[in-house]
C-alpha cells in the first residue's frame, strides 16, 4: 500500500511516546528507522522499527563508559534503545579520534538498531574514516556445515570526500535475518541459496530454515570470523553460543583521524579520485560501475521526493498497533 510519508513518521513517533520513549531521542530514532525504509532496506525500516518497539520499555537510562585504556573505551548501554546508543558510542569514538588520532568503542547491553551505515556515515562527514560492525545471536554457517556458529556480523565503513562520503554497508549472510522473520509473518519465499535448514541443505521455506548462509565461500568465512572478533572476544563479549540475548550482542565503532597520513585534504584528494576512477571503468554492458551506496542515496532521494512509501499491508497494520499502544500485535 502507499502511504504519505508524514503519516508513517506521525505513526511512528506516537509509538515512541507510547512506548514512553524520551522526548529527545523520538526523532533520532524515528529517522533512523525512515531512512532504512527510503532506501529500499525493508527489513531495516519499519518493519524492524514495529519488532524493536516491543523493547523500548526495556531501557534503564543512558549510556555510560565503563573501562578505558587509551585509544579503546567500552560502554554499558542500559539497554537503551539501538540509535540513541549508537549515536552515544559514535561521538565517544570521534573523541577519543580527536585525542589519540583512532577511537574504538566496544558496546553491549543495548538494544537493536536498523541499517549500520548511517553511523559510519556520520564519523566520515566528521572527516574520519569510520567503521561499523556488530554480531549477533549464532544464527549463520558455511558452506557444508550444518550447525550455526557465527553471528549474521554485518559491517559498514565510510570514507569521506569532497562530496558525498563513500560508504559501504553489507551482511557477511548472503541475506539478512530480517528477511527470515518478515518471510515467516507474511508467508513468503525466501531468497535462494541464501538459508539452510538443520542439514545443511539449502531451503526457501522460511520454516524450515535454521541458518543463514555466509557469503563469499572460505574468503567470506574469514571475514565474519574477524568482526566475530573485533565485536566479541577483543572487549571480553560473549561470541557465538555465548550470544544468549539482545543484551549480550557485541557492537564496535572505530574512528580513524587521517590527518597524520599528511592533511585531511591530502585523505579527501585522495579518496575523490579514487571515486572518480571508479565512475570511468569501462563495463561490458557500457553502463556505469555499481558504485557502493550510490543507488541506495538515489532511491532515497526519489522517495522523498514522491512524498509516499510502499508499505507491506502487514507492517502497516503493526505500525497502527503500536501507535495505539499495543506492542504484541504481530
Amino acid at each position: 500500500m502507499r502511504v504519505d510519508i508524514a503519516q508513517v513518521r506521525y505513526l511512528m513517533a506516537e509509538s515512541c511516546h507510547r512506548a514512553g520513549v524520551p522526548a529527545e531521542s523520538v526523532e533520532l530514532i524515528v529517522d533512523h528507522y525512515l531512512l532504512g525504509e527510503t532506501q529500499g532496506k525493508k527489513s531495516h525500516g519499519v518493519a524492524k522499527f514495529c519488532f524493536e518497539s516491543q523493547f523500548f520499555g526495556d531501557r534503564q537510562g543512558s549510556p555510560r563508559t565503563v573501562r578505558e585504556h587509551g585509544a579503546l573505551a567500552t560502554v554499558d548501554a542500559r539497554r537503551e534503545i539501538g540509535p540513541v546508543s549508537a549515536d552515544y558510542a559514535v561521538r565517544a569514538a570521534a573523541d577519543r579520534a580527536c585525542d589519540w588520532g583512532v577511537g574504538i568503542i566496544g558496546m553491549i547491553n543495548t538494544q537493536r538498531y536498523g541499517v549500520l551505515y548511517p553511523w559510519a556515515e556520520r564519523l566520515a562527514r566528521a572527516g574520519f574514516l569510520g567503521i561499523v560492525m556488530n554480531t549477533s545471536r549464532a544464527d549463520s554457517t558455511v558452506a557444508g556445515a550444518r550447525t550455526p556458529f557465527l553471528g549474521v556480523n554485518p559491517l559498514s565503513y565510510a570514507v569521506p570526500t569532497h562530496d558525498e562520503p563513500l560508504v559501504v554497508d553489507m551482511s557477511t549472510t548472503k541475506s539478512p535475518m530480517g528477511v527470515l522473520w518478515e518471510a515467516r509473518r507474511n508467508g513468503t519465499k525466501l531468497p535462494d541459496e541464501a538459508f539452510v535448514d538443520a542439514d545443511g541443505e539449502f531451503t526457501i521455506d522460511p520454516h524450515e530454515a535454521a541458518s543463514a548462509m555466509v557469503f563469499g565461500g572460505h574468503k567470506g568465512f574469514a571475514i565474519s570470523l574477524l568482526i566475530q572478533i573485533m565485536t566479541g572476544s577483543l572487549f571480553g563479549f560473549p561470541m557465538g553460543d555465548a550470544v544468549d540475548s539482545t543484551w549480550t550482542t557485541g557492537y564496535t565503532f572505530i574512528a580513524v583521524d587521517p590527518s597524520f597520513g599528511g592533511s585531511l585534504d591530502t585523505f579527501l584528494d585522495g579518496n575523490a579520485e579514487l571515486v572518480r576512477s571508479m565512475e570511468g571503468v569501462a563495463t561490458r554492458d557500457g553502463r556505469p560501475l555499481q558504485i557502493p551506496g550510490h543507488r541506495s542515496r538515489l532511491l532515497h532521494r526519489a522517495v522523498l521526493a514522491s512524498g509516499e512509501l510502499n508499505i507491506e499491508d502487514s507492517v502497516y497494520r503493526r505500525l497502527e498497533a503500536r501507535a495505539a499502544g499495543d506492542f504484541t500485535f504481530d
